[in-house]
């Protein structure tokens, strides 16, 4: 029975450490979250925002090496959500400034959160393409479009089960963001003429 008792308290001392580096997986997360919504809002007022995403990379690559040997912890919600975040806000970034946009592997992601973040982005650009409208830019507007048929064509090339990545409502939505952003965009058009 002591032998028994050994290894219960092994499991427990295992059971706090792992406890310890999930509150601190949920606390880096929000942290890189706040980071990528700061940027996202910096692109939206034509702000400096690479520094900002450097920081939110800065602070994801610690989160990965706190957590890259705890399956348990690395393959959570809070770390996903911050990866499909930074995902979201990377591919953002690349598309305004008409760099190349990264790969899930260059951002230390899974396929799968930067799947999710390139869809997300459709509804950024769709924000940029009304500000565009609204200060009567309608050929900015029009490139604006032209990189969200690209991105809404690519995210509804995925065909697979939701067990491995659950698109099928976001690529509902990319239908309806893209059917009310070419209504948009038509009726500023014409109105211009």
């Amino acid at each position: 029975m002591n032998e028994l008792a050994n290894i219960v308290a092994s499991v427990n001392e295992r059971m706090d450490i792992l406890e310890k580096i999930r509150e601190t997986s949920i606390s880096v997360s929000r942290s890189v979250i706040r980071l990528t919504k700061r940027a996202i809002h910096a692109i939206h007022c034509n702000e400096e925002h690479e520094c900002i995403l450097d920081d939110a990379i800065t602070e994801f690559n610690g989160l990965l090496e706190a957590v890259n040997n705890e399956p348990e912890i690395l393959f959570s919600g809070p770390v996903a959500d911050a990866m499909m975040e930074l995902s979201e806000a990377c591919i953002l970034s690349s598309l305004v400034l008409g760099k190349e946009v990264p790969s899930y592997s260059s951002l230390n992601v899974t396929p799968q959160s930067w799947t999710m973040g390139l869809a997300d982005c459709l509804g950024e650009l769709r924000r940029i393409l009304l500000t565009c409208l609204m200060d009567n830019k309608t050929k900015e507007a029009k490139d604006v479009f032209d990189k969200m048929e690209v991105v809404c064509d690519l995210v509804l090339s995925f065909d697979v089960p939701d067990a491995v990545l659950p698109i099928r409502r976001k690529q509902d939505v990319a239908r309806s963001v893209m059917e009310r952003t070419r209504s948009d965009l038509t009726n500023a058009i014409v109105m211009k003429r």
